[in-house]
């Protein structure tokens, strides 16, 4: 650092903010000025030393962007890259020092343009987020630009910022700036409010191509083996929504789309074209439906979709560049699968949402997030069920719902719209609640309203915020205006409280009025809860009740807005034969029917009621069972009554007894809950068998895998486990004999009752290896063991240099999945966490902080608090992530004591 000549206070001053926020000194590299490159501008004495205290978690109003060029040049192969950027300024006061944010650069050079003066400042890091320039004399309000040259780190096996990763000897260079990571990249206001043009300039290897949200605009080879392509102007984005790409990219024609005819390619790493087919053939059609929800054509220039090589997970919607995690958007038809398929469709749909709303339209700042990420989940749902009704999208709404639920049952539960405090609030609102919870609020308050009436509002909302940024309240204004009433209240309870309404209701059929249901609302706990929860204050809750009397059904709706109501049934003639207490399974909440009024619905009402209103009533059941308000007996004959049939119905009911998981079973009773278990799924697992035959209904094919895990893994069927053992070996040899979605249950089954000499080739394959889905096979396999000896000879590929820990980590944290097996995990993870956290992105070495949640004993549970806790800090979002793996803990322990007479009384009799 140098600050020589600043006066005393202010020197002492950087000199506790360069060391006391970064951790230690940083080099401070000198700006370049036009006397030469070794000169050095020296800003006049501070006295006014406030300037130089960092701003926090936000930048200062007064400093704001109007556009930025970016240029930088980016060979994949090398990890430093070069960059230049000039940020147009727009001052509204007097300004003594400019703050941007920047991370891991090194500023070589800086100055500021006033009209045709160039004014030289001093750059220097501050923390780890941000850059200081200061200029020689102050600005005056109006209009400057920042000239910065700089380099940067284009880390390999990293999942943010600027990337790199090698595939088959070839190397390629991305980016994922959401939600923090512009910043890494290139000096900037990397903030959602700060949304301005962008003109970026990639100078790369002749022989590489170069990707970003535009279209290119000119390219031009030089004598040196480079070329310098510039992309056209985007339209107003904020930073976490630039993207670009370089390397030896093929693409793929998938023609063109929507009402302007907007041209579609898929963008795959070399030689991986024939496996973009499925993404290529479904990307028009569901842009086409989005268009026709919205009433608008998708507003880019161009519409590509890029595959990243290596192993990121998941998807981002980059205007005109969506990417994708390789394995989730290509596949060779004979390792493709239905559930692959769909899950590429849906994260598609969701994408393309965002083109509109979250890409037309941001959030002003993070605690809005839920405003992109809720409503693209809600309206991917919609949009694939328009498109292929014969998906039954209903029910992925209905699953997505529970698992939500299943997250919000904790007492450390985030608000779908949680105040950002610390950065760490940002990394930890990418969670369940956001997308899933937020999604089923969405469906339940359109279904409030009526679709039309919210399709109205959005389309409100979006025509007068586009291309700017907008608020909830923004939201939600639209949204009653269309409907003609004011919504705030009802959908601030639920967005701004975390926790899910537990609506209890018992039929009253009085002699002298119609039939009427008394309600009760209170926030759901689970055991081992209700003595950490804060008092939450009542929430609107639109809900509506089916009823039958005799042949004829009826339909009554309420918004219960205090802790006690009354729904009256006035079709009702008399007491009703039974009552759904979730219509449609649109209300978010779950339902406690007193009496008899469950075993009635179950015995006289469940061949009248839907599917996602049989799996509501299942999902109710898990929820009351884990909170003692239902008896393991009656929860699990309920759902084996609702779960025949339907295959979802079936998959619903294996999620409940699953959840009768072997922590709560006492070791005498296990062999007992292994023999419940096949008797519930074992025949039907049998008849459906390991290996597909031709003529299969996607929907047998989507069940499979789940019914034959639970047979044979949860139920220990001995001619299943045997079955599965004799098909590994053959695809072993030849990988051929089974389709690759039959792999994955015939290889995990073989695993769980596996032996040592299965292990050991299962780990030689692994090594040897070619393609990422053979390696995934290998590893979910290995993880699925539940011989103790063999379970650390598994856990060492994690630390082998020729493989991968992103892929190796399946074995990790399956073997912390099995209660014989976790202990070895426990301890190799505890051994080995510093050596884990550097072979994996800072984003998913996170995780490891929740791997203390899967155990049920408070011995355990301190283990994790001592050595997690002092780590927790280190990470972003690791409080958090830390505090609801101890919850779990918790819950689980008080869950054990609490339903373990029951559940031995049910069990004894198997």
């Amino acid at each position: 650092m140098r600050c020589g000549h600043l006066g005393a206070a202010t020197s002492l001053l950087l000199t506790c903010l360069l060391m006391g926020c970064a951790g230690g000194p940083r080099e401070v590299a000198q700006p370049a000025s036009p006397a030469g490159p070794r000169a050095r501008a020296v800003p006049p004495p501070v006295e006014d030393t406030s300037i130089l205290t960092p701003p926090g978690l936000r930048l200062e109003g007064h400093v704001r962007p109007t556009r930025q060029a970016v240029m930088l040049e980016v060979d994949p192969r090398q990890e430093q890259f070069r960059g230049t950027v000039d940020v147009e300024l727009s001052l509204s006061e007097r300004t003594r020092a400019l703050w941007l944010h920047g991370t891991e650069l090194t500023v070589t050079s800086a100055h500021v343009m006033v009209g045709e003066s160039r004014v030289s400042v001093e750059a220097l890091p501050v923390g780890e987020d941000l850059l200081t320039f200061l200029p020689r004399e102050p600005l005056e309000p109006g209009v400057v630009t920042l000239h910065v040259e700089y380099s940067g780190r284009a880390k390999a096996r990293e999942d943010s910022g600027v990337f790199r990763e090698e595939e088959n000897g070839r190397w390629y260079a991305m980016t994922q700036f959401q939600p923090l990571y512009a910043r890494r990249a290139f000096p900037c206001f990397d903030e959602p409010a700060f949304k301005i043009p962008f003109e970026l300039t990639l100078r790369v290897r002749a022989e590489d191509s170069a990707f970003a949200n535009t279209p290119v605009r000119a390219e031009k080879t030089d004598a040196e083996g480079w070329k310098t392509v510039r992309f056209q102007p985007t339209p107003a984005l904020p930073t976490y929504l630039v993207a670009f790409a370089v390397g030896p990219f093929d693409m793929v024609d998938a023609g063109k789309a929507g009402k302007n005819q907007v041209p579609v390619r898929m963008i795959v790493s070399k030689g991986r074209g024939a496996e973009s087919r499925w993404a290529a053939d479904v990307t028009g059609p569901l842009l086409v439906e989005l268009e026709e929800w919205f009433g608008s054509p998708y507003p880019y220039a161009k519409l590509d979709v890029l595959a990243l090589p290596g192993h990121q997970g998941g998807a981002m919607e980059h205007p005109g560049l969506i990417t994708f995690s390789g394995g989730l958007m290509l596949s060779t038809p004979q390792d493709d699968s239905v559930a692959r398929q769909r899950v590429f469709t849906e994260t598609q749909a969701h994408e393309l949402a965002h083109q509109w709303f979250g890409n037309l339209v941001t959030p002003a700042w993070w605690d809005d997030l839920w405003l992109n990420e809720s409503f693209a989940d809600w309206l991917a749902f919609k949009v694939v069920t328009r498109w292929r009704p014969e998906w039954r999208g209903d029910m992925r709404r209905v699953e997505a719902r529970g698992a939500s639920m299943r997250e919000d049952w904790l007492v450390s539960a985030r608000s779908i719209r949680q105040p950002i405090e610390a950065s760490g609030d940002i990394h930890s609102a990418f969670d369940g609640i956001t997308y899933g919870k937020g999604a089923a609020v969405l469906a339940m308050f359109e279904s409030w309203l009526g679709p039309e009436v919210f399709q109205r509002g959005v389309r409100d909302y979006l025509r007068t915020h586009a291309r700017g940024t907008a608020t909830t309240g923004d939201f939600i204004q639209a949204l009653s205006q269309a409907a003609g009433q004011e919504v705030s209240p009802a959908f601030s309870s639920f967005l701004d409280q975390p926790g899910v309404p537990l609506v209890s209701m018992t039929l009253e059929c009085p002699k002298d009025g119609a039939p009427r249901l008394a309600l009760e609302q209170r926030r759901y706990l689970p055991l081992g809860a209700s003595d950490q929860a804060p008092d939450s204050k009542p929430w609107h809750v639109p809900l509506c009740v089916r009823y039958a009397v005799g042949e004829v059904e009826g339909r009554a709706c309420t918004v219960l807005t205090e802790p006690l109501g009354t729904l009256t049934l006035p079709e009702a003639r008399r007491c009703p034969d039974w009552v759904h207490p979730n219509a449609d399974a649109r209300g978010y909440y779950h339902a406690l029917v007193r009496g008899d009024g469950l075993t009635r619905l179950a015995t006289k009402g469940a061949a009248r009621l839907t599917v996602p209103e049989q799996l509501v009533l299942m999902a109710d059941a898990q929820a009351l069972l884990s909170s003692g308000a239902m008896d393991v007996s009656q929860a699990l004959t309920l759902v084996t009554r609702l779960g025949e049939g339907d295959a979802n119905l079936v998959m619903g009911a294996a999620s409940v007894v699953g959840s009768v998981h072997s922590d709560l079973v006492p070791e005498t009773l296990r062999a007992h809950r292994a023999r419940f278990v096949r008797g519930l799924f074992g025949e039907r697992a049998r008849s459906v068998g390991f290996v597909s035959r031709p003529g299969d209904s996607e929907d047998l094919r989507l069940l499979r895998p789940t019914l034959l895990g639970i047979a044979a893994n949860e139920g220990a069927d001995p001619k299943l486990r045997a079955e599965a053992r004799r098909l590994a070996l053959r695809w072993l040899e030849n990988h051929g004999a089974l389709q690759s979605e039959d792999a994955a249950i015939v290889l995990q089954s073989a695993s769980v009752a596996g032996d040592a000499a299965l292990h050991q080739r299962l780990r030689d394959a692994a090594r040897a290896a070619v393609t990422e889905s053979e390696r995934g096979l290998l590893f979910n396999a290995l993880g699925s063991f539940r011989d103790a000896s063999l379970a650390r000879a598994g856990l060492e590929l994690l630390l082998d240099a020729k493989v991968d820990a992103r892929e190796a980590l399946a074995i990790l944290f399956g073997q912390l999945s099995e209660s014989s097996t976790r202990d070895v995990a426990f301890t190799f993870l505890r051994e080995n966490f510093d050596t884990l956290r550097g072979r994996l992105p800072r984003d998913i070495s996170t995780w490891l902080l929740s791997s203390g949640g899967v155990f049920c004993d408070a011995g355990h549970r301190a283990e994790a608090v001592r050595f997690f806790g002092p780590r927790a800090a280190d990470f972003e979002g690791g409080e958090r992530v830390l505090a609801q793996s101890l919850e779990r803990v918790d819950q689980c322990i008080a869950q054990r004591e609490a339903l373990r007479p029951s559940l031995t009384r049910f069990l004894a009799r198997y």
